[in-house]
């Protein structure tokens, strides 16, 4: 049974990156040895759902080497009996987005864990309507005159949030006078906020690309401009979308305030990758670092880019409309 191999049938188009790539076109078959799949960390049924990088044959243009295992679907075994390819270290593999045009189902791995279609992957991972209201409020009343002045941010540390104050921003939080609290409170209650969201900030179709984009790109600025391209995408919710404008742009304002709020984009990645990435999908399985440059990558490029404003109005809760109308978008 080990000259068996396994077949794929590519549903996205591939552009090879580097020199041991090789291109798909959707409808490609794939043949992949047995033997380079079955790693020390294999389990049955892993071929059916690969998520990294595979090593096989274009069976159309007959080259050899390594592919995304996230752009192909399983067909089933075939007895050829091909050598067996090396295991490179790669990165994770971007996952196929919404830029792309599928041929056929989403590729497992895109979606939220229990199998779903797109439609499903993005509702499940939709924060609440008046979530980016909350937030909006709160970086408003964080940014309030003299707010240079005091440090805002001087733990990496979980923290807490008046429960009061919480209940109120979840009622209505364009009614709440959170000028009345303290600014490293306002603080507090924002971290708190978003890591208390009972989904994703970052879905599951656009994860893996993040993450792949944070580990292949060096550079922080060109890897920001990146990271801004990918959460463009038609798979990103909208409410999670307008949350992480508001919050990035503040973010991006406190690592260049120059007075005593002034923390560099490092230590405020820090302070949020764990209410922005503790529900993503396989965040577990990754290391903290990429977490963190992606988000340190965003605040240095100043935040992620307001797209669509005025369609975009129409899905948002009117909280957030009724501030952005008054230009309190932080942009």
């Amino acid at each position: 049974m080990s000259s068996d191999s396994f077949q794929y049938c590519a549903l996205y188009e591939y552009k090879r990156e580097r020199g041991d790539d090789i291109s798909l076109q959707p409808g490609d078959l794939l043949t992949v040895s047995k033997l380079a799949v079955l790693t020390p960390e294999y389990q049955e049924g892993d071929e059916k759902n690969p998520s990294g990088w595979l090593h096989g044959t274009n069976e159309r243009t007959m080259e050899k080497g390594d592919f995304p295992g996230t752009f192909v679907e399983y067909v089933g075994v075939v007895h050829l009996g091909l050598p067996a390819g090396k295991p490179w270290p790669r990165p994770v593999p971007p996952t196929p987005g919404g830029h792309q045009t599928p041929v056929g189902p989403q590729p497992p791995g895109a979606c939220i864990s229990g199998g779903c279609g797109l439609g499903d992957s993005l509702e499940q991972c939709t924060v609440p309507d008046q979530a980016p209201a909350v937030v909006l409020r709160l970086t408003e009343a964080l940014e309030r005159p003299g707010w240079e002045n005091e440090p805002l941010y001087i733990t990496q540390l979980a923290p807490s949030a008046p429960l009061d104050l919480q209940q109120a921003l979840d009622t209505d939080p364009a009614a709440v006078e959170c000028e009345q609290y303290d600014l490293a409170v306002l603080a507090d209650t924002l971290r708190a906020y978003l890591q208390e969201l009972p989904c994703p900030i970052i879905p599951s179709v656009l994860y893996s690309e993040l993450v792949y984009t944070a580990q292949e790109i060096e550079s922080l600025e060109d890897c920001g401009q990146q990271i801004r391209r990918i959460l463009d995408s038609p798979s990103m919710p909208q409410s999670n979308h307008q949350l992480l404008v508001y919050l990035t742009h503040h973010l991006s304002k406190v690592a260049q305030s120059g007075g005593a709020a002034q923390a560099s984009a490092r230590f405020l990645a820090q302070a949020y990758i764990e209410p922005v990435f503790k529900h993503s999908h396989y965040s577990a399985d990754v290391n903290p670092d990429h977490h963190v440059k992606i988000l340190e990558a965003l605040i240095i490029v100043g935040g992620l880019t307001e797209i669509q404003a005025a369609p975009g109005r129409q899905g948002l809760h009117p909280a957030l409309i009724s501030e952005s109308a008054r230009g309190g978008s932080g942009s």
